[in-house]
């Protein structure tokens, strides 16, 4: 693959996972903001553009290094680490309410990067890689001024090597009542609550061990896993952990002052006019979600609950 020269206007938003050396994807974005309720959204439909089906970069990962280095972008305002189903896509979308910011929600190129150590790259690697795709990704197309991410719960393990990569970024870690988030799970399982369907290592669960556990266990197993995870890094890699139950006045008060955003009388009534509609479906109503799902958990849940997650729930409330 010949290296690119100049790549402005283009963002890098795919990484390959299953071709021999990782592959990166460019596309062509203009002035085209990530609004939308998750990274890959606003990505397909920037694809279906008709520019982009016929043109596309492809590069190496080291070409991001080149580029970071000609044209740096900007470093990461904030992370929002989660439980999963506790509030952070709202979140993720108070904040892309504001046309300064640039907000990407579970981007698949960092978990791709994340990933290269099943290749053999080193931490030296990935961070390296880490810092260049975040620079280009972040270059200001309208003004903007700051840059937030929202991970998948999985990075959560991941925290000691993105605290390496980007040591003065603040971050944050969302959570709620255990109960509600298991019934939400074991409705609909992320990729991650389903043993072995992606390429990742929960502490504390063999993969052969998985395979045979059921459904309802292994969720609560992994949310443990992603609970214990963020609790043994709060204090000692500066995070700040948020209950659902205070979203979404607290991201005007404690999120901003941790993010060390100062908000203006507009910015704060943008934000709010989000939390109207459904994060997920924004074409939707919000309606409140936590008394239904107390009523539909089963007995099994509220055990599993009781004896993984109440007590790690507790400690971080």
């Amino acid at each position: 693959m010949s290296k690119t020269p100049d790549l402005k206007g283009w963002l890098p938003v795919s990484i390959s996972k299953h071709t021999a050396e990782p592959v990166v994807e460019w596309c062509r974005f203009g002035t085209r903001r990530f609004t939308e309720s998750f990274f890959d959204h606003t990505v397909q439909n920037a694809m279906r553009e008709p520019f982009n089906l016929l043109f596309r970069h492809q590069t190496s990962l080291d070409t991001l290094v080149d580029w970071q280095m000609k044209c740096p972008g900007m470093q990461p305002s904030g992370f929002i680490f989660h439980m999963s189903r506790c509030g952070s896509t709202l979140v993720a979308q108070m904040l892309a309410a504001l046309p300064e910011h640039i907000v990407l929600s579970e981007p698949p190129p960092l978990d791709a990067i994340l990933r290269c150590d099943r290749r053999g790259a080193s931490d030296a690697q990935r961070i390296a890689w880490l810092r260049a795709w975040m620079s280009a990704i972040s270059q200001p197309r309208n003004g903007e001024q700051r840059l937030y991410v929202k991970l998948d719960a999985w990075h959560t393990f991941d925290l000691p090597l993105l605290r390496r990569a980007f040591p003065d970024t603040p971050w944050i870690f969302l959570y709620r009542n255990p109960i509600e988030v298991m019934v939400s799970a074991m409705k609909a399982p992320g990729m991650h609550l389903v043993p072995n369907l992606i390429d990742i290592n929960i502490p504390g669960i063999e993969p052969a061990a998985a395979q045979h556990m059921p459904q309802p266990e292994y969720i609560a197993r992994v949310l443990a896993a992603v609970l214990r995870c963020a609790l043994q890094h709060l204090v000692p890699l500066g995070g700040k952990a948020f209950d659902y139950l205070r979203l979404p006045d607290v991201v005007f008060t404690d999120v901003a002052a941790h993010f060390q955003l100062t908000l203006g009388a507009d910015q704060i009534a943008a934000m709010h006019a989000k939390t109207a509609f459904d994060a997920k479906t924004p074409q939707l109503f919000f309606e409140p979600d936590a008394l239904i799902k107390q009523q539909q958990a089963t007995a099994d849940a509220r055990a599993l609950c009781a004896e993984l997650l109440d007590p790690l729930y507790k400690q971080l409330q």
